[in-house]
């Protein structure tokens, strides 16, 4: 089938509104549903951190196998079915959950694999596929989604559940809703490769040579497709992987007690919960970055700027008790985790090649989400037992400010000659 305009744009919509819907709501949605119900069910911090950390767990951990069915049954299959995954979830969160224990087995694993195999993975997989010279900016679209999302989420949430009198089951049931139609716009509009539709990368003519690969000479783009086993062998996977801690662990203990502290230190809900706008708000000014330069200055050099922001916000946010520093809090965790996030899915596809993508992304999700779950589940135990969350705080600010020092000084991957060889001996066997 072909067709005579290029797809790649109607897919990132697609996407888009899949991660809008699959990606924000629950993420940052559950923020302030969370905070409802642990005041209705009477829930301690301890449960509130276990609960965000199984989430985070799910949202990482479960990767590899994701990226494995993805790569055997395609990106829309995957999307499909953890969008309605995600819906059974929320429909049971918004029934019969009465308890810390079911709210950890059901918002933990079972909203967590939703939103994990419905999410990010699968869609930035299809779009490594569909573009390569406007990779970054096609990864900041998509992503995107989530900072807008996120904004409208955290606002929706409150407001609605202020319309029923406090019923925080009421969200879960917009979820619901709101998964079903994420798994019918998969299913009717993504597409898997360009080749699908007798198209090429970024609608380029089949004329244009491999220096359309390349926008820039100061974006470093490999022209090598890795093995995922190569990728595993080299030590600049585990260098980024570490650079990401501090952001990932940070994130999660923001998102599960940012709220909470906040109203600890004097704030009304309705401030806390409208500076966590603010700061989702402002997740978008970090992927406008990438897309603006992502394809001119390599990513690695954003992606420092990113996490080192995002240090001085948990710095901020230990004693944000004014106007000014609740904006200062909320504008450098946004701009730091959005431009963050987006540059570290930009330089591992620019770095490895879309081949090995989904499993790269699949291990690199298990490594990040399990230190952040980690991350909050410690907060909320220091909390209790120190009545402070200052100690974890700093700690990640100082994971962040370290991996900020060395993205400046991280080189590229090379293959090895040996590697080449052995890359197109298989070509040539196949």
């Amino acid at each position: 089938m072909r067709t005579s305009t290029f797809y790649g744009w109607k897919l990132l919509a697609a996407f888009w509104v899949i991660l809008f819907i699959n990606l924000a709501f629950p993420a940052y949605g559950s923020s302030v549903i969370n905070a409802y119900m642990v005041n209705d069910l009477a829930l301690d911090r301890r449960t509130l951190g276990l609960m965000v950390s199984v989430y985070m767990l799910m949202t990482g951990l479960p990767a590899p196998l994701v990226a494995m069915f993805v790569n055997r049954y395609g990106v829309r299959a995957t999307l499909v079915l953890g969008s309605t995954i995600l819906m059974l979830g929320a429909v049971s969160m918004a029934t019969f959950v009465d308890t810390g224990a079911e709210a950890v087995a059901v918002f933990g694993f079972i909203v967590g694999f939703g939103v994990m195999s419905g999410g990010a993975l699968a869609a930035q997989t299809g779009t490594a596929f569909w573009f390569v010279r406007r990779r970054a900016l096609a990864i900041a679209i998509i992503l995107s989604a989530g900072g807008i999302g996120g904004f409208v989420a955290a606002r929706t949430m409150n407001s609605l559940i202020a319309s029923f009198d406090g019923n925080w089951r009421a969200g879960w049931w917009l979820i619901a809703g709101m998964a079903l139609f994420a798994a019918t716009v998969a299913a009717l509009f993504v597409r898997e490769k360009p080749a699908d539709l007798g198209q090429l990368p970024d609608g380029r003519n089949a004329d244009e040579g491999a220096g359309a690969r390349r926008k820039s000479v100061h974006v470093h783009i490999t022209n090598e497709e890795w093995t995922f086993a190569e990728v595993l062998r080299t030590p600049t996977l585990w260098l980024l992987l570490f650079c990401s801690l501090g952001m990932s662990g940070g994130f999660t203990q923001v998102m599960a007690h940012a709220v909470v502290h906040l109203q600890d230190l004097g704030n009304s809900a309705e401030v806390a919960a409208g500076s966590f706008a603010v700061l989702v708000a402002s997740t978008l000014l970090g992927k406008l970055m990438l897309g603006v330069f992502g394809d001119r200055i390599d990513p690695r050099y954003l992606w420092a700027i990113s996490v080192g922001f995002f240090g001085i916000g948990m710095l901020v946010l230990l004693d944000a008790t004014t106007a000014f520093s609740l904006n200062v809090f909320a504008v450098c965790i946004g701009l730091g985790f959005g431009g963050g996030l987006v540059c570290m899915m930009t330089v591992l596809s620019n770095y490895f090649g879309s081949k090995a993508y989904a499993s790269v992304i699949g291990v690199t999700l298990a490594v990040q989400t399990t230190a952040g779950a980690l991350g909050s589940f410690v907060a909320g135990d220091l909390y209790e037992r120190l009545g402070s969350y200052t100690g974890a705080f700093i700690g990640m600010a100082v994971l962040c400010f370290a991996g900020s020092l060395l993205l400046l000084v991280i080189r590229p991957p090379m293959r090895t000659q040996r590697q080449v060889a052995g890359g197109i001996a298989a070509q040539a066997g196949s």
